[in-house]
């Protein structure tokens, strides 16, 4: 097994999915393989096109590698396993989606089609559990990031406390608990929160409250928000569903205390000591929580230095084996 063609949507400028799939194939390239992304993303013209390239590209490839995520995302592992049938080339799939539940209580009969018996890596307990249950064949592998080095930010904090929530402004991310929040604790004059993102609901949420004293920075560029991190104390995730956000990652390695609903992936993935949870879709138990750790922030210093032990233990070297194997023993 020396090639391989990685079928996904990609994002440009864009983290989650998008990112673990470059971390893959960088990781695949220093192993010796030849390794080509092609792209499902876009409108349908492009989803065409991608689909037709990665046909093209298939007929030299040792195998197929399908990643995707729920609903339209999946759209990546059909064309993945269309064209494995087509060019009779073995295929390995890859899900990352928090929303895992709900989407095979929906289409579970689809997905086999797709699926069948072949291996579904994800990147969670959460997500093999969920697999099993509906009759899959998952192996757990954890994501990796290369490079993976703390900052030497200090654990003293400033007199203000920055809050940050940087995740994309859509329901599922519920942007609204963090906003309702800040409302909250708006008139104490020693916590700020600070929201980046874009996303369908932006425009309507910055309308609303651009006029309260809370920050808005829109949409930025990984490599441009990855500097912001170093700026905050905490980093707040209000989410419904998650699965392994690299926003958490990135919160750990700048030493942030980091507050988020206890829900899917993150429930399996982090600890107690790990992370700060509170009950998803609870403004109540929101506020309970970060009233307790703003009383005394200092308190909570022990979660920033557990997390950031455990974040960078989400490098190659820990999970190199299990892809290697998964990958070669298709292909033998």
């Amino acid at each position: 097994m020396n090639r391989v063609l990685i079928v996904a949507n990609i994002r440009k400028s864009q983290g989650g999915i998008t990112t673990q799939v470059m971390e893959l194939k960088n990781s695949l390239l220093l192993e010796g393989l030849d390794v080509e992304v092609v792209s499902t993303h876009g409108i349908l013209k492009d989803r065409i096109q991608g689909a037709y390239t990665a046909f093209k590209r298939a007929k030299e490839c040792d195998i197929i590698l399908g990643v995707g995520c729920a609903y339209m995302g999946f759209i990546p592992m059909f064309v993945a396993y269309f064209i494995s049938n087509i060019r009779n080339k073995p295929v390995v799939f890859n899900f990352h989606d928090g929303q895992i539940k709900e989407f095979l209580s929906s289409y579970s009969g689809l997905v086999k089609i797709v699926l069948k018996n072949n291996n579904i890596i994800v990147a969670t307990k959460y997500l093999h559990d969920v697999f099993h249950r509906f009759g899959f064949n998952p192996i757990l592998i954890q994501n990796h990031f290369n490079n993976l080095e703390t900052t030497k930010t200090e654990l003293k904090r400033s007199e203000t406390i920055k809050i940050m929530w940087a995740r994309s402004f859509e329901k599922l991310y519920r942007v609204d608990l963090a906003l309702d929040a800040a409302i909250h604790f708006s008139l104490k004059n020693n916590v700020e929160f600070h929201f980046y993102g874009g996303g369908s609901e932006y425009n309507y949420y910055y309308e609303k409250y651009k006029n309260a004293n809370i920050f808005f920075h829109g949409f930025m560029k990984r490599e441009d928000l990855l500097e912001e991190y170093k700026k905050y104390d905490l980093f707040l995730n209000t989410t419904d569903y998650d699965n392994f956000p690299m926003s958490i990652v990135e919160a750990g390695l700048n030493n942030m205390i980091v507050v988020s609903s206890k829900v899917g992936g993150l429930e399996t993935l982090y600890g107690e000591v790990e992370i700060v949870f509170f009950q998803p879709g609870s403004i109540e138990s929101l506020i309970e929580t970060l009233s307790a750790l703003l009383s005394d922030i200092t308190k909570y210093n022990t979660y920033s230095v557990n997390l950031a032990k455990k974040v960078v233990s989400f490098n190659w070297a820990n999970v190199r084996d299990k892809w290697m194997n998964s990958l070669n023993t298709k292909t033998q």
